[in-house]
């Protein structure tokens, strides 16, 4: 049957709604035509039709790569993907689509339906009226660090020795003459203290305390003047000799207060902790600089060679410039903590890459493909001989994954792949498989189904827990112990403390099938170890992971040398230049994902004022933050989540769907969602008469002169451009 044939009766089929029939069509076209975009978009048309969405997905990705501009698959693919519930995917088809066509009405009528179902959600979660994240004070915890008993015995000692602290002073025997003396005294003290004379208040309540040396209210009077005072060592003196059981929750906020300003920082969150505490949690102060105070422990060492520190504020950890930072400078750059592959739902698209250092490993066949050939075998033979080694080493145990050198597939064994490699157990080898199967695999009832629904990689998890046991167990045996103790645990999971794992929804019952896996894989893990995964703890990893995950790819390819060698043989070699137009060809990428410490603290901003890229840090794959304009000393740095180029509405709307906050950058202020609500008084038009519009940059919309004149005074005209991008 011809071609013409074939496609006349998958047509007719299609128009009949024998889709199975023509699906088999399609699919014999594309034996014929491998390369023909016009067939994979009908086949999945058929496929749209039986609500296979997935597999529409599949076929619009092939049919787009080969015809970027196919406007019929753009639709097609944002169907698809919105039926899914994958509104970002959905929304890049469409985008795509309206590169090519701007004013296509099919596609921006599809468009409006995408933006109402996730504008739908807004609004279910309250929209403009409830417009609550959560909190970040409460939701970071208090908790002790492993160690921290140990170093607060440190920090105490050095305390008493260095500052010769008083213990608890003896009361001397009544004397009322010299108890009243000392009243009259605080008296005057307290007066010049609420006038603001400070130096003179601490002169009265030296006189008093001389008086009365036990008095602890006294002391926690002079201790609070002598902070004002800026006299540090004195206030924690005074605040030391009060006893313990004696100490009000001030007392105690204030101590805390003072060790962290002259760096005693595990004291200072004992002593916020206890002020926290006795307040009945509620003295928001108290715990906003216990995070602050913890923070700076945590992520001082971290910045210390960078322009920037990292602080908390009520809106939780954020990145800030120590000092001004040009446009274009490198702020700083990240290792992942834990990594693994970015899930790709087309197999034949993956690159091999090292699974512990990240280097791409892309052949010349993968990158020439059936071009590689077509060329004469002269330049095959260049080819052969400039294309950099990239032979994989291979886990001799389970020749499944792949590394780059036999150093780097010894430090994965040792770090983690002994736990979770897929030779190990049964367990192991489905996870990598449902890895590989983009998260689909076979239930109890043998049939094939989404196990799991996450975009990143289920064995990203694995490594973690992977890496947590093979610490402990390392401190068990350095302290010759026959199984770890809570503090090797604790000490264990130590790195992964730094991020916060926020979401809702029940995972455990969505992905129930894998989490038996992990139990599966961890329930024996040598020297008679197992480590249990709760239901609890599953859900916190995974959440770990959805909130601080951060694409990335090695920076430089085998196809980056490869160029490099050829620059450096004779300039008039025929074989380079036969090679030249090929060499254009998009280098594919080996794309992994990961969990940063420092880079996990940028917040996001629709003017994001810093850009990641891919990096080489610490020998392997890592992120590297550049300032996309100048920042200022103090300005907070921000990265952004998401495609910032969509309507206000849809943006926030987005924003609180995949990440539970709502955004309050200047764009989101500033901008306004219709040209029938006042974008600065959100005064409503009256008889569906539309506002007046901004004239440049068309997304803020005014009832008056006046309140435009107000909002771009207040922060509209840094947020105003003539050429903002923008899909309506």
């Amino acid at each position: 049957m011809k071609v013409l044939d074939l496609n006349t009766a998958a047509l007719k089929d299609y128009e009949m709604g024998n889709y199975d029939s023509a699906i088999q069509l399609y699919t014999s076209l594309l034996e014929d035509e491998p390369k023909c975009a016009y067939h994979f978009v009908n086949r999945a048309k058929c496929y749209l039709q039986q609500a296979k969405y997935s597999d529409v997905v599949d076929d619009i990705k092939k049919a787009l790569d080969l015809d970027p501009k196919n406007i019929e698959g753009a639709i097609t693919g944002g169907r698809a993907s919105t039926k899914l519930g994958k509104y970002e995917d959905a929304y890049h088809f469409y985008k795509a689509g309206l590169d090519v066509d701007s004013k296509h009405v099919v596609i921006t009528e599809d468009l409006k339906k995408l933006q109402q179902v996730i504008l739908e959600d807004y609004e279910k979660s309250g929209g403009e009226t409830d417009e609550q994240g959560y909190d970040a004070v409460n939701f970071c915890g208090q908790d002790y660090y492993p160690g921290d008993d140990v170093l607060l015995r440190t920090e105490y000692a050095s305390l008493e020795r260095k500052y010769d602290m008083e213990k608890d002073i003896p009361a001397p025997p009544i004397d009322l003459i010299r108890s009243e003396k000392a009243g009259r005294i605080a008296v005057e003290a307290h007066k010049a203290m609420m006038a603001g004379r400070f130096p003179e208040a601490l002169q009265y309540f030296t006189l008093a305390v001389e008086l009365e040396p036990a008095n602890k209210i006294l002391r926690k009077l002079r201790a609070e003047v002598r902070f004002l005072n800026e006299d540090l060592i004195g206030a924690i003196q005074d605040l030391w000799v009060i006893p313990k059981g004696e100490r009000t929750a001030d007392s105690w906020k204030l101590g805390g207060k003072v060790l962290g300003q002259i760096n005693y920082p595990i004291a200072a969150e004992f002593w916020l902790r206890k002020a926290y505490t006795l307040s009945g949690k509620k003295d928001q102060e108290a715990a906003i600089i216990f995070q602050k105070v913890r923070t700076s422990r945590i992520y001082g060492p971290l910045t210390t060679d960078y322009p920037v520190t990292v602080d908390f504020s009520g809106y939780g950890r954020g990145i800030y410039a120590k000092r001004d930072i040009p446009e274009g400078e490198i702020i700083f750059e990240d290792s992942p903590a834990v990594f693994g592959r970015v899930m790709e739902k087309d197999v034949d698209k993956v690159v091999p890459a090292c699974d512990y250092c990240s280097t791409s490993l892309l052949t010349a066949r993968r990158y020439f493909g059936d071009k590689l050939d077509t060329f004469d075998s002269s330049v095959q033979d260049l080819i052969e001989s400039q294309w950099p080694d990239v032979e994989p080493v291979m886990c001799e145990k389970c020749n499944v994954v792949k590394f780059c050198t036999d150093t780097c597939k010894e430090r994965a064994w040792d770090e983690y792949h002994q736990l979770i490699c897929p030779a190990r157990c049964a367990a192991a080898k489905t996870l990598y498989e449902v890895a590989d199967n983009y998260g689909y695999g076979y239930n109890e009832k043998d049939e094939k189904v989404n196990l799991w629904l996450a975009s990143f990689s289920p064995v990203i998890l694995a490594r973690m827990w992977a890496q947590i046991i093979i610490e402990a167990k390392r401190l068990m045996k350095k302290d010759k112990c026959t199984e770890p103790t809570v503090e090797h645990w604790a000490r264990a999971k130590a790195p992964f403390r730094k991020f916060i794992a926020f979401g809702s929804g029940d995972v455990t019952a969505k992905m129930a099938t894998v989490l038996q896996l992990y139990r599966d894989i961890f329930s024996d893990c040598g020297d008679g170890i197992k480590y249990e995964i709760t239901d609890s703890e599953f859900t916190g990893r995974y959440f770990q992971a959805s909130c601080n995950l951060q694409t990335f790819s090695f920076p430089v390819t085998p196809h980056h040398q490869f160029i490099n060698r050829l620059s450096n043989i004779d300039a008039q070699d025929m074989r380079a230049i036969a090679l030249l137009k090929p060499l254009e060809v998009k280098v594919p990428s080996a794309d992994f994902c990961g969990i940063f410490p420092l880079h996990a603290c940028l917040n996001h901003s629709c003017m994001n004022n810093v850009e990641v890229c891919d990096g080489y840090v610490n020998d392997r794959g890592g992120v590297i933050v550049r300032a996309k304009r100048d920042i200022t000393k103090g300005e907070e740095l921000y990265t952004t989540y998401i495609d910032t180029s969509m309507p206000r509405k849809l943006r926030r709307a987005w924003l609180y769907k995949s990440f539970n906050f709502w955004c309050h950058c200047p764009r989101c202020v500033h901008e306004g969602d219709d040209p029938y609500i006042c974008t600065s008084c959100h005064k409503k038009a009256m008889n569906q008469d539309p506002f007046r519009g901004c004239g440049k940059c068309r997304k803020a919309w005014y009832c008056t002169v006046d309140c435009q004149r107000k909002a771009w005074n207040h922060g509209h005209k840094e947020i105003c451009q003539e050429k903002h991008s923008d899909i309506s």
